[in-house]
């Protein structure tokens, strides 16, 4: 083909028939007789595939000769456009461009005269482009423009405004919409839709990146996302315009888009069909009737929108290379992609021959049989064969299309009112997601929520408290922003949804965290950490790079770090142990990082009671010791943990453990030591069992520990163990001693403290100090497998349910809650179906866990001293 190009043989014959075939070419040629030889220049130079900006901008000077005025300039550039249009046209028509040259050569020459036209209004104007873009959207968008398409541009500007920045950049978009619509005498360059911009008519000229962000994020519909598939920047400030090619990336392919998108598509050609294709237009209209290009283009889009996030490759912009990119990762069949590639090239090609005789913006075929015998052999058909080929490209593409795009008129699921206990509230609740005047601003988001429903009703269904499951999610959706976003990451992923539910059915004071933080449900679900252990060394590595006021930035990440926790937890990532190790190494770090924040490492500070243990829980206080002179810093690392701010607090700290539970919080080495050798009572050195040094000097914190470990063992040796039986009867009869003791689950008979009780007297008798219980219960083992099993099974199940009554409020509870209603939701969180159930396996623990105690202290009363 290229050797062609070195003469054009029959050139008059061609030419001749190419102006007969196009009047508004040969009324052109008529006009500017001088063409004739530049047309057949350019017909017989190889390089005419190369034309474009470069030999444009040189003609285009030329035209407008030396010190011409704005005016002059537009009007040049209206004379370029007719005369290398003109070429194209006779180069296409005469077989010597495919289809695709021809889209691409006009497509350049739209970009090349909207660049002329921004500069020459900037120079009028004497100021400056940008920060100021120009998009091409729609055909322009995606290089494949007719010869008498409209363009589709959108203006946008930065957000760096001055108080006179938008009125200019407002008036430079009108002017450059003018020069380009206006014809001044000579012809117009193009007529401009400006629709497509957010809002449309209705929204500003000029939007900043910001508000486009904003409008797309919140209120952007499917249609649009397919019109920003073909989103281009063509001229001004192009950083704008890669801010926004990222933003058109992750609007038009989003990661959660659903099928639905097909049905979308399919009720917008349907309404196309109903408005539109009146008559006999269903036929003649090769563009949006029946079989016609429009039906290639939404098939190749709606594959793009549903693939694009897992398949990279399909984020093209023209419908060619989509379909290529869709065969090449296997969307759709090799077969498929060639048989739509012909009927594509055909209908483009005729859509051309059709546009080519007045240059208007046409898809109708002529009725006449002559006339459309013309353009059967401006194609090289027969008429016969012409009619035959074309019904059996739109035959093809209408059968492809409707299999992808079969209607699916199936209604949503309602959710049953019977799952809540108050019915009443449930319906305004259930009413409150749906009301477009607040939820659903956006049709797109009451598709979405109508594609949610059914798995909304599913896992409320599974619900523990339907009715406060409702009503926080009703609170959450509020607080979120993009709704329509919220709505279509929920249908499309129901183990999100479900992982939701979940997280507002076991906690109120969790629910809260994300009504404050909405964003967090999406960063901690997507990040990696949800299926890792963190350790204190991991907290204090991420908490370094927080920006900010410390203390506030502290609370903040606090925040989603126990929101990840319980996410490991109701998701059964980690036992109960970890869970108890992570939270108890959050708080470690917390300490850690007060004492570095405020200059406090000269303080030491020792950890008893769980956190000792390292099994803090939900609500947990941090039972502390400070070794130390400075009670002043003392005081301000006291502060930096338990004061109030907006972000709530870090963690509250309890001193009361301290030498006669009462003074200064820091205390010096040598009165520690003083006081536990001479003076303690023998429950605070039982206390001494958990101690675990754990933030601040490491030095002297190892140095106490060690004291501790040698007066521990020397008042152990000798362990009273009718006092400490004494001291358990008295927290026993005198602790929450108002409430029935089947309720009080650590105090009373059988709960927690009689398995901590008894298993701190078996260490003291072995002279084994082990802050960790869970440790202390594996050593316990060698005395005993079966009373080992006894007191871990039930260890584990009040602990458990311990820590589902504690998440509800992150607050300490040591009681069960009051009424049959409560114990069963307890039980149902627990796993029993029942109440019944988990009565019988509650009071079985309860019974067992006593009579394990009762041996284990007749034992140590029975051991030698």
């Amino acid at each position: 083909m290229d050797e062609g190009f070195g003469r054009f043989p029959n050139f008059e014959a061609a030419l001749s028939a190419f102006l007969r075939f196009s009047p508004v070419s040969r009324s052109r040629l008529a006009s500017h007789p001088d063409w004739l030889e530049w047309l057949a220049g350019v017909a017989a130079t190889a390089s005419t595939r190369n034309r474009g900006p470069g030999r444009w901008g040189v003609d285009w000077r030329e035209l407008c000769g030396a010190g011409a005025d704005p005016s002059r300039k537009l009007d040049a550039l209206r004379i370029l456009k007719q005369r290398e249009q003109l070429g194209i046209g006779f180069l296409d028509f005469a077989g010597r461009h495919s289809w695709e040259e021809t889209v691409l050569a006009l497509s350049r020459l739209a970009d090349f005269s909207i660049g002329c036209v921004l500069q020459a209004v900037a120079e009028e104007l004497r100021v400056e482009q940008g920060p100021l873009a120009v998009l091409a959207l729609g055909k322009l968008g995606g290089q494949e423009l007719n010869y008498s398409s409209d363009i589709d541009i959108m203006f946008i500007a930065g957000d760096e405004e001055t108080p006179f920045a938008q009125p200019l950049r407002t008036t430079i978009a009108q002017r450059v919409v003018s020069a380009l619509s206006g014809s001044s005498g000579v012809g117009a360059l193009f007529r401009v839709d400006l629709r497509l911009r957010p809002d449309g008519n209705s929204g500003a000229l000029v939007p900043s990146f910001s508000e486009c962000e904003r409008y797309y994020a919140a209120s952007g519909e499917t249609w649009e996302r397919m019109a920003l598939i073909k989103a281009r920047f063509v001229a001004g400030d192009p950083d704008l315009g890669y801010e926004f090619e990222v933003l058109r990336q992750q609007f038009c392919f989003p990661r959660h888009l659903t099928e639905e998108v097909f049905e979308e598509i399919a009720q917008m050609k349907a309404r196309i069909d109903a408005e539109i294709l009146l008559g006999d237009r269903r036929l003649r209209d090769v563009k949006l009737g029946s079989g016609g290009i429009r039906e290639i283009e939404f098939l190749a889009q709606a594959l793009q929108l549903f693939y694009g996030a897992r398949q990279p490759i399909v984020q093209v912009r023209s419908t060619c290379a989509a379909l290529r990119a869709l065969a090449t990762v296997g969307i759709l069949p090799q077969g498929r992609v060639e048989a739509l590639w012909g009927a594509y090239g055909f209908l483009r090609n005729l859509e051309h021959r059709l546009q080519m005789v007045e240059e208007i913006q046409t898809h109708l075929l002529p009725i006449g049989d002559e006339a459309r015998a013309q353009i059967a052999e401006s194609l090289g058909l027969s008429p016969p064969d012409f009619e035959s080929t074309l019904r059996a490209h739109r035959s093809l593409v209408h059968e492809l299309f409707q299999q992808y795009f079969i209607k699916n008129n199936v209604n949503g699921i309602d959710i049953p009112i019977s799952l809540f206990a108050v019915p009443e509230e449930a319906k305004r609740n259930l009413e409150a997601l749906q009301a477009r005047d607040s939820l659903l601003s956006a049709p797109r988001a009451a598709r979405a929520f109508r594609r949610l429903a059914p798995f909304l009703g599913k896992a409320l269904a599974m619900a523990v408290d339907p009715d406060a499951v409702l009503r926080r999610l009703v609170s959450f959706v509020s607080k979120y922003g993009a709704r329509s976003f919220l709505f279509e990451t929920l249908a499309s992923s129901p183990k999100a949804l479900e992982l939701l539910i979940q997280l507002f059915d076991a906690s109120s004071f969790f629910s809260e965290i994300l009504f404050a933080q909405p964003e967090l449900f999406e960063e901690i679900t997507q990040s990696r950490s949800l299926g890792e252990q963190k350790r204190k060394a991991d907290y204090l590595a991420e908490m370094s790079g927080l920006s900010g006021e410390v203390a506030l930035a502290a609370r903040i990440y606090r925040r989603g770090e126990l929101l990840r926790i319980l996410l490991r937890d109701i998701l059964k990532l980690a036992d109960l142990p970890a869970i108890q190790q992570e939270y108890t190494a959050l708080a470690e770090a917390c300490l850690e990082l007060a004492c570095q924040s405020l200059g406090a490492e000269d303080l030491a500070y020792v950890a008893l009671g769980r956190f000792g243990g390292g099994e803090l829980a939900y609500g947990s206080d941090l039972d502390c010791l400070c070794i130390g002179s400075r009670e002043e810093a003392a005081l301000a690392v006291h502060r930096f943990l338990g004061e109030s701010l907006p972000a709530g607090i870090l963690f509250p700290m309890d001193y009361r453990l301290r030498p006669h539970g009462e003074g200064p919080l820091a205390l010096p080495f040598e009165a520690y030591e003083s006081y536990y050798r001479d003076a303690a009572q023998f429950w605070e050195i039982q206390a001494l069992t958990r101690a675990r040094f754990v933030a601040g000097n490491r030095r002297m914190g190892e140095r106490w520990m060690a004291m501790v470990e040698r007066i521990w063992r020397d008042r152990s040796a000798s362990c009273p163990v009718a006092e400490v039986v004494a001291m358990r009867e008295r927290l026993e009869q005198e602790r929450h001693g108002d409430i029935a003791a089947f309720r009080r689950f650590k105090t009373g008979v059988g709960g927690i403290l009689d398995i901590e009780f008894g298993i701190t007297l078996w260490l003291m008798g072995e002279g084994m100090r082990e802050p960790n219980f869970w440790n202390a219960l594996v050593a316990f083992r060698s005395t005993g497998p079966e009373l080992a099993r006894v007191f871990e099974e039930g260890y584990r199940f009040l602990r458990r349910m311990e820590a589902v009554l504690r998440r509800e409020r992150n607050q300490q509870q040591e009681v069960l809650p009051e009424g049959p209603a409560a114990w069963k939701q307890l039980g149902r969180r627990l796993g029993y179906p029942t109440l019944e159930g988990f009565i019988e396996a509650y009071e079985a623990q309860r019974k067992a866990i006593r009579a394990g105690y009762s041996e284990l202290c007749e034992r140590a009363q029975r051991s030698p001293r």
